[in-house]
């Protein structure tokens, strides 16, 4: 447990728990961030096939699933800069 004192132990155990909160949002980001660029080459296969008039059922399945993650990975996204604007991380 961190006390908040400043001995050269106490601030580098500090400093480990605040590099771990920005890796751990990092790392998240990288995850939604490459999620949603999946989707996108998802739906754009989806709008290629629309554009040849051959969408095939699997891929319209597909697309649409591809859009729904694509929405929840955009607000998860949105939430996790929030919050690390709230704990200080963005500059």
């Amino acid at each position: 447990m961190l006390t908040g004192g400043s001995t050269p132990f106490e601030i580098a155990a500090a400093n480990r728990v605040t590099a771990h909160k920005r890796l751990t949002v990092m790392y998240a980001t990288d995850e939604l961030v490459k999620l949603i660029a999946e989707c996108d080459v998802m739906l754009q296969q989806w709008q290629a096939e629309v554009a040849e008039g051959r969408v095939s059922h699997e891929t319209r399945m597909i697309a649409a699933e591809a859009l729904k993650d694509k929405r929840a990975a955009e607000r998860a996204l949105e939430q996790l800069v929030k919050s690390a604007e709230e704990l200080g991380f963005c500059d």
